[in-house]
């Protein structure tokens, strides 16, 4: 399973990318928003686990190009905005699901599984 990072904590992205890894992930991993999106529109990726703080273009921004530009991979957006009108906004701009941080990495990798094997038609 690919999977794309879009992360600009370098210690984060770091522990995310050798995390995945490890439980058996192949993982790309962006650091700003505008790499985000060439990544996230040349490659192909099963999932995109997306920061929503980024430099340059933000996890919303992000997703609405990626969207705009016919991508229909599933993004997990990871966030320490938990307010209900951010769930409302990122739902909107085409996230598929959100993750608090701090977050245990077991639960994120369950909901990556869990993302990855909807059978949504990604054409």
């Amino acid at each position: 399973m690919r999977i794309l990072v879009v992360e600009d904590d370098r210690k984060l992205g770091t522990l995310l990318t050798q995390g995945l890894r490890e439980d058996g992930f192949e993982v790309a991993w962006a650091q700003d928003g505008e790499e985000g999106i060439t990544k996230g529109t040349e490659g192909e990726y099963d999932l995109i686990l997306l920061d929503y703080m980024l430099p340059g273009k933000n996890g919303f921004e992000v997703t609405k190009e990626l969207r705009g530009a016919g991508r229909r991979t599933p993004i997990l957006m990871l966030t320490a905005r938990d307010a209900p009108e951010d769930l409302r906004a990122a739902l909107s701009a085409g996230v598929n699901d959100l993750m608090g941080k701090p977050f245990r990495f077991g639960e994120l990798v369950d909901r990556i599984r869990s993302l990855a094997a909807d059978p949504v038609d990604r054409t």
